[in-house]
């Protein structure tokens, strides 16, 4: 590559612009590790510190003393987090625009040999096969793809334990999580969220928090049709096929949640019911989407928009493939559950300055493109690929060649 050198300090000093805003450029306290590690994240892929501290640790007792620092820093109690944290979201919030789609879905931490990690709890590897049982923590993420340049970064990544202290419900920290997010993003966007969602209470949650959203339903989820009956969605959605004119490749029917199912305040949203005329084929069995949307149909946009959307929510797979394949959150070393958390701001830190840098440096994501595999195929760059670019320039910059990323 030409100007290895040039491109890694551009991208050194785009970081340290990125971060300038969040306070994070002090040269002492918990804001400057939190600095180190999103660096490292960024460059060596990796959230060890130990790799982190090799970018500016040039002896051995000067990468020991780095890393018991940051990792000090990473589980101080007595530092609050949240006002840095709040900002964090606030900033990659900032780039929501109306349209844009913002998948949400869950993903596991898995531990398997962990004994003494603080607030452990069992967790389903889908890693692994047959989605064995295993130690570990649950994470629950909301990611931003940005329809206009085709970029995709975290917005919201929250660990969570059923072991915790505070812990009540899934549930209600969803629901919690809801209005945070709904908070910082000022109702912009159209929420994706796949089967999982299709629970009373996430969908009371959601006709409370969000104006513009498409959740994917069960067929035996109760609906309320037009002419006042109820019926499950698979039966509604029978109906419809036979009875609904077709357009865009789908049928649309005006339902609602019946309050008795789903609690309800004050005057409902219009919802619709989607339902593609073509099915899938999902472990040899014939599969249709049911779609229930708010605030879509009727707005400017029609069933094929509806469901070419939804079609989207996989982006939540990238972001967790950038998180386990390029991040490698799951091999995090400290003991404390509120490290998790902070090394998780720092990676949501770390994508939304590679979505930036999609965005608003092409001519580095052009050269970058060359490092990373399958380089031929005129495809969108993912976020998680450019991360690898980046990680293969480090390793190219003369000294940093003995860069050990052992993650």
């Amino acid at each position: 590559m030409k100007h290895v050198g040039n491109a890694y300090g551009r991208v050194t000093s785009l970081l340290r612009d990125y971060l300038r805003p969040l306070g994070m450029l002090c040269e002492a306290g918990p804001l400057r590790a939190m600095r180190e590690l999103t660096a490292g994240i960024v460059l060596t892929g990796s959230v060890q510190l130990t790799n982190a501290a090799r970018l500016f640790a040039t002896t051995a007792n000067q990468l020991a003393g780095a890393v018991e620092r940051m990792g000090r820093h990473l589980s101080d109690e007595s530092w609050d987090h949240r006002a840095w944290a709040a900002a964090v979201l606030a900033q990659q919030a900032a780039l929501v625009d109306d349209d844009d789609l913002i998948p949400l879905d869950g993903t596991e931490l898995a531990k398997p040999y962990a004994r003494r990690m603080q607030y452990l709890c069992t967790i389903k590897d889908a890693s692994r096969v047959g989605d064995p049982l295993v130690s570990g923590y649950w994470c629950w993420g909301a990611y931003h793809w940005g329809v206009t340049h085709d970029t995709l970064s975290p917005l919201m990544l929250r660990p969570y334990s059923s072991r915790q202290p505070d812990f009540r419900s899934e549930n209600e920290l969803i629901g919690r999580w809801f209005w945070t997010l709904r908070e910082a993003t000022g109702g912009r966007g159209i929420w994706l969220i796949d089967r999982g969602a299709d629970r009373p209470e996430i969908l009371s949650a959601l006709l409370r928090v969000q104006r513009r959203w498409i959740v994917r339903v069960r067929q035996d989820r109760a609906l309320l049709g037009p002419d006042g009956r109820v019926m499950s969605a698979g039966q509604w959605a029978d109906w419809a096929l036979a009875n609904r004119n077709v357009r865009g490749n789908a049928v649309t029917l005006a339902v609602s949640l019946p309050p008795t199912d789903v609690p309800q305040f004050g005057t409902p949203p219009s919802l619709h019911l989607v339902v593609p005329t073509y099915t899938f084929l999902r472990n040899g069995k014939a599969e249709r989407w049911l779609l229930l949307t708010c605030g879509l149909i009727g707005h400017h946009v029609g069933p094929r928009q509806v469901r070419y959307d939804y079609a989207l929510r996989w982006r939540a797979e990238d972001g967790k493939r950038f998180l386990g394949q390029v991040c490698r959150v799951e091999r995090f070393l400290t003991r404390s559950f509120l490290a998790v958390e902070r090394m998780l701001w720092c990676a949501t830190l770390a994508g939304g300055f590679l979505g930036h840098l999609q965005r608003e440096e092409p001519e580095i994501s052009g050269e970058l493109q060359r490092e990373v595999l399958y380089w031929d195929k005129d495809v969108v760059l993912p976020v998680y690929r450019l991360a690898r670019g980046l990680h293969a320039l480090t390793a190219r910059r003369g000294p940093a060649a003995t860069l050990a990323v052992n993650a």
